[in-house]
């Protein structure tokens, strides 16, 4: 009798445990078919149906063969797509993506639209990705959300990125918020109450009323009822596989200098009569003596290194035409916390870095050095009056590291290029000046290939 209790007790486990398993088993499935079911994907490969749905075309845009596969191309003209039919009407949420590739079409074509999803009678009830171009060949995010009387537009003006590359833009909306993001790195956001569509239609190169057309391919589409986060992003994974093509690599790092000083650590030889903050898009820097903003965040391997920086001479307490330095590949070879030092400048003396003295020794020479096992000789400088600072001037600064040759470019020009048989091939960059006041904007990093210079 107790071994017939036994067994039945072990068969009623075994069945619990099945059913368990089934019920587990069934819910996994039930949740991978309703995300499946929130997700749309659409191949920009032909011009009959996108996304199983018909389509009205406009002028000539055109299936062009890329490196990766197919995308459609757009002349910026007349050029345009509706796609019939949105999977989104009536959602609540919303994650727009798309995978393009702008054109330099300035200044003929300066406002362009590319992505636009609205019914068409009711035009204010709409949402927009939009870009804007500017004369350095540059283009930035515009994201827009109309809802009857309220609207939002999100326009990134403080982060251009080249164009003639490939990019990855998301438009996320959820419970009062809308946000975007180029490249997984999100840049604006921004308060609307979001009406949902229905019934709409999308337009693809173009604004739905066939106006500021598109010049550029775009490669992929995809929408999802949720609001997805960076590491959700449904066309991530394809980006990676595109963005091999581009020429300048892509945005790693950036600060548009309009939250707060939280990515930088400064050291100041004089802390009680030098400060730093920002405003407006801008890092001031003014200082007594030596002073070295590092960007907290290493770099490794191939990078370009981009911003924009001023040095002011308008009559401040520490105004002076002197001194727009900088240091990259930085690291302490006896200590792993580089940020240890007082600002003063021989105390880095014993790292490993290379250096750019721009307009420095009160504006009389340009020099590079490598600072290696405590010497630092100087590699090439200048001594003209062409390259020394000028006050109240904004320069634009490139610097490129990339297969053991590292280059330094001042508006276009190519100052310093410097073969290294013995590269720095990781470390911190720092803004560096003594006696001066700054304003950097624009600060870019870029991860590049191998084969990029």
């Amino acid at each position: 009798m107790k071994a017939s209790i036994q067994v039945k007790s072990k068969n009623h486990i075994s069945r619990k445990i099945l059913t368990a398993f089934l019920l587990t088993l069934f819910l996994s499935c039930s949740i991978s078919i309703a995300q499946e079911n929130s997700n749309f994907v659409w191949s920009m490969d032909n011009l009959n149906k996108i996304g199983g749905l018909p389509v009205l075309i406009f002028g000539n845009p055109a299936v062009k063969d890329f490196s990766f596969g197919k995308a459609v191309e757009f002349d910026g003209v007349d050029d345009g797509i509706i796609v019939q039919g949105f999977p989104l009407n009536k959602e609540k949420s919303f994650t727009a993506e798309i995978i393009f590739k702008p054109y330099d079409s300035f200044p003929k074509n300066v406002e362009q639209r590319f992505l636009h999803v609205q019914s068409p009678p009711r035009n204010n009830r709409r949402f927009l990705i939009e870009l804007r171009l500017n004369e350095k060949k540059e283009w930035y995010i515009d994201t827009h959300i109309r809802a009857d009387s309220a609207l939002l537009t999100c326009l990134a003006k403080n982060n251009p990125h080249p164009v003639d590359n490939w990019y990855h833009v998301v438009f996320v909306y959820n419970n009062g918020m809308a946000r975007h993001y180029v490249n997984g790195i999100e840049e604006m956001s921004g308060k609307v109450n979001y009406i949902p569509v229905d019934s709409a239609n999308v337009s693809l190169g173009m604004r739905m009323n066939k106006i500021w057309f598109f010049k550029g391919a775009i490669a992929s589409v995809a929408f999802s009822k949720r609001d997805l986060k960076p590491g959700e992003f449904l066309l991530s994974s394809l980006f990676d596989s595109i963005s091999k093509e581009n020429t300048t690599g892509n945005l790693i790092h950036f600060d548009n200098f309009i939250n707060d000083e939280s990515n930088w650590i400064a050291e100041f030889e004089k802390p009680n009569s030098s400060s730093y903050k920002i405003k407006n898009g801008v890092l001031d820097i003014s200082s007594s003596a030596g002073a070295t903003l590092w960007y907290k965040n290493k770099l490794n391997g191939n990078v370009e290194i981009t911003y924009d920086a001023t040095v002011v001479d308008s009559g401040g307490v520490n105004d002076r035409v002197s001194d727009l330095n900088v240091f990259w590949m930085a690291l302490d070879p006896a200590n792993n916390n580089l940020f240890t030092r007082n600002g003063s400048f021989p105390s880095y003396d014993n790292l490993n870095l290379y250096y750019v003295g721009f307009g420095g020794n009160e504006n009389s020479t340009t020099r590079f050095r490598k600072y290696f096992g405590n010497t630092k000789p100087v590699i090439k400088e200048y001594l003209d009056r062409d390259h020394l600072l000028k006050g109240n001037k904004k320069y634009s600064i490139r610097i490129i590291c990339s297969n053991g040759i590292t280059s330094y470019y001042m508006d276009g020009e190519k100052l310093f290029d410097y073969n290294d048989e013995n590269p720095l091939k990781e470390g911190y960059f720092g803004i560096r000046t003594t006696r001066s006041h700054l304003q950097i904007s624009n600060f870019k990093i870029y991860g590049l290939r191998n084969n990029s210079k």
